[in-house]
């Protein structure tokens, strides 16, 4: 699930909602994610309408983590209705959000750890 953007960004494509029956193998593949060796990270939700508070969980923790190894990991494609819950828990307060993958792209090029 794992793919490589500009020779510079690895982007995790999650493909479905984070419910109790995934949430082990999300939390590996972002695990995954952020053991890469770039330091320009982003997770893709386009494909998700639904994150449980555990996968909201992994989400903090993972933002955190990687900034504590001097990572950037980005949120990208998010829809409306995750959009409304991270509005509510305030992530945007300590993670970046991008409408599109292109917006999240652009940021990472242009502003992310070199």
């Amino acid at each position: 699930m794992l793919r490589k953007v500009n020779d510079a960004i690895q982007v995790l494509d999650w493909k479905e909602n984070i419910t109790l029956k995934n949430i082990e193998l999300f939390r590996q593949e972002v695990n995954n994610l952020l053991a890469q060796e770039d330091n320009k990270l982003m997770l893709n939700l386009a494909e998700t309408s639904y994150i449980n508070s555990a996968g909201l969980g992994i989400i903090a923790e993972s933002v955190i983590q990687a900034r504590q190894n001097n990572k950037e990991l980005v949120i990208a494609s998010i829809q409306q209705s995750i959009k409304e819950i991270f509005v509510i828990v305030k992530f945007s307060s300590f993670m970046k959000l991008f409408d599109t993958e292109e917006e999240a792209i652009e940021f990472l090029m242009v502003n992310g750890h070199a």
